[in-house]
């Protein structure tokens, strides 16, 4: 089943891809595409999780827009996920909407995903950028999780470039058990256009949420630091990566994931 499930996301990326690309040829759309592939080791006798991803984007003229993910899981469970999503555009706003689902598991990959998520940027003197979002998930195991959040950028013109500070905030909801937790964040960027980027986030919080194996309630404090990089090796290929270490109570996490991003316009 679940070989079955990553060969028709396979097929659903190719068409929607091949679509970008004629479409591209007719309208002038501008479209990419970026893969990933990652590894994270975890302490405390947990599952490592080796995984990939791969993200088609397509922006028409009209300002609309269409949208995939495929992402492939292996740790305590091995499962396939796919979303897709549509988007509009303006001057300063965008909106875009996403709907999710997954090969067969317990707790690793949802079974129903929803989000929608949008931007309003400010003029370019101003250089401010904020992008709100809420998310919907649904395990098989039964447990749900509501996400609101917030992300707010702020772009410093230099002579070379860009400096970007951006701090952003999460509520989550968490069944079974009510819970509500929330983590912070804050990062720094310095960009050149269509040349570089390199930064770090710092975010922190609370993880609590009700054990599904053992009658127990998890509740601890985290702490995670995510340097990242990217470089373009050509006028439409980018190199991206990031690294990650993660800290709490019940295990440690470390790893990251390196990829290439494509454009097309």
């Amino acid at each position: 089943m679940r070989t079955k499930f990553s060969c028709v996301c396979a097929l659903l990326a190719c068409v929607l891809l091949n679509s970008i690309a004629f479409a591209d040829e007719k309208a002038g759309v501008r479209s990419e595409i970026t893969t990933v592939f990652g590894y994270y080791g975890v302490t405390r006798g947990l599952s490592d999780r080796r995984f990939a991803t791969a993200w088609g984007n397509a922006y028409l003229s009209s300002g609309l827009g269409a949208h995939a993910e495929v992402h492939f899981m292996d740790r305590e469970e091995t499962a396939s996920y796919f979303a897709g999503g549509l988007s509009w555009s303006g001057t300063s706003t965008s909106l875009r909407g996403w709907l999710g689902t997954s090969t067969g598991n317990d707790d690793i990959l949802p079974e129903l995903y929803a989000r929608i998520e949008g931007i309003w940027r400010s003029s370019a003197e101003t250089g401010f950028v904020v992008s709100p979002a809420a998310t919907y998930r649904k395990f098989r195991n039964g447990a749900e999780e509501a996400i609101v959040e917030a992300d707010i950028a702020k772009y410093y013109p230099l002579t070379t470039g860009y400096l970007i500070l951006n701090t952003f905030g999460r509520v989550l909801f968490i069944d079974p058990g009510d819970h509500v937790t929330a983590s912070f964040g804050a990062g720094v960027t310095y960009a050149q256009s269509r040349k570089v980027a390199i930064g770090v986030t710092v975010e922190a919080g609370r993880a609590t949420y009700d054990g599904m194996l053992v009658p127990s309630t998890f509740d601890e404090p985290y702490v995670s630091l995510r340097p990242h990089v990217s470089f373009y090796i050509t006028d439409k290929a980018e190199v991206v990566g990031l690294l990650e270490y993660s800290s709490r109570q019940s295990y440690d996490l470390y790893g990251g994931y390196v990829g290439l991003k494509l454009y097309f316009d």
